[in-house]
């Protein structure tokens, strides 16, 4: 009996040992998966955005204008019409996006004029969005000077094409370039 009580500790005692120690094929391991997740340009992403200019402002200038500037002890201001602000396209597998909702507005200096800011459908895309704008000029006789002004289009929308809903807030910058 004493043998097998011995025996018995010893295995136990043997057993312990065996199941603390490592048997040196695998003691830790690791692995460095790296993962880089980044957003869409807005012009690849899933509601496609392509603005007139990259850095999103509307630069109007007199040279560029659509009449207007003409003085006479008055000036009258220089026009811009239909100018675009952004074109929103449809990215999607499916290509079938519909707008739930979709708002144009202004803030800042009074320079809208004709249709003011408003969206339109579009062959080449969902919608887009457009501007008339009047930029102040000064002078006496002649052609006058076009003057700063500023200000912003805020377009904020919804579109969804059942199985993806995409929410939409952007502000496009409009400035008048003084002469």
């Amino acid at each position: 009996m004493r043998r097998t009580t011995t025996v018995g500790i010893a295995l136990i005692v043997t057993g312990a040992f065996i199941a603390v120690a490592s048997s040196g094929a695998f003691d830790a391991t690791t692995a460095d998966r790296g993962t880089e997740i980044q957003t869409a340009a807005d012009e690849n992403a899933l509601l496609g955005l392509e603005y007139a200019t990259d850095d999103r402002t509307i630069v109007l200038e007199s040279d560029d204008s659509d009449g207007g500037g003409g003085c006479f002890f008055v000036c009258a201001d220089y026009r811009y019409n239909d100018r675009r602000a952004v074109l929103i396209e449809d990215n999607t597998v499916s290509g079938e996006l519909t707008i739930e909702r979709l708002s144009v507005d202004f803030e800042g200096d009074d320079m809208t004029g004709g249709d003011g800011v408003r969206h339109e459908a579009t062959n080449s895309g969902i919608r887009v969005v457009l501007g008339d704008f009047r930029c102040p000029s000064e002078g006496v006789f002649g052609s006058g000077d076009q003057q700063q002004q500023s200000g912003r289009i805020l377009v904020d929308g919804e579109f969804s094409d059942g199985t993806v809903t995409i929410d939409l807030e952007r502000e496009i910058n409009v400035e008048c370039v003084p002469d």
